[in-house]
């Protein structure tokens, strides 16, 4: 079984909107998850808005693979810090449920690390649901550390 990760091309965009499709499915039962994807999520149509990003430079976007059969994404971000520095946030992280515990994860992971130390990023964040716990312990396994809790108030229903 090959595992990997390898740089989204135009042509992936059909496959990487299905895979958003199903993250932002998954995301949409969990604890915070309507109103993150209100806040943080890409809008339809997909596809015209994951071609603007494969092509803008401040943005990778990675696919998973599994013996060469994408199952996960990544698309990640790096944003200039007010003292001039340069970090790395992950947008969007997802893997196939069928394809989790076999290394697809750490390979999307790995591979976003190395895009940020090459372009000079002091660090890497990304953001977890409360609740999905398995989501933090494996980035916790992977070195990550939370650093910030965001609460929020419902005020109207």
């Amino acid at each position: 079984m090959q595992v990997g990760a390898r740089v989204a091309a135009e042509g992936d965009v059909g496959t990487l909107a299905d895979l958003y499709r199903a993250y932002r499915s998954a995301l949409a039962g969990e604890r915070g998850g309507p109103v993150h994807l209100l806040r943080e999520s890409f809008a339809e149509p997909l596809e015209t808005q994951l071609e603007s990003i494969i092509q803008d430079g401040q943005w990778l976007v990675l696919l998973g693979v599994l013996d060469d059969v994408p199952v996960g994404l990544a698309a990640v971000r790096l944003k200039t810090m007010p003292d001039s520095s340069q970090a790395a946030t992950v947008e969007v992280i997802y893997v196939d449920p069928g394809a989790r515990e076999v290394g697809v994860g750490e390979q999307l992971l790995e591979a976003v690390a190395e895009w940020a130390l090459r372009r000079g990023a002091t660090g890497v964040d990304v953001r977890v649901l409360p609740g999905m716990r398995a989501s933090k312990n494996f980035l916790e396994g992977s070195g990550f550390v939370a650093r910030l809790l965001v609460m929020h108030r419902r005020l109207q229903e």
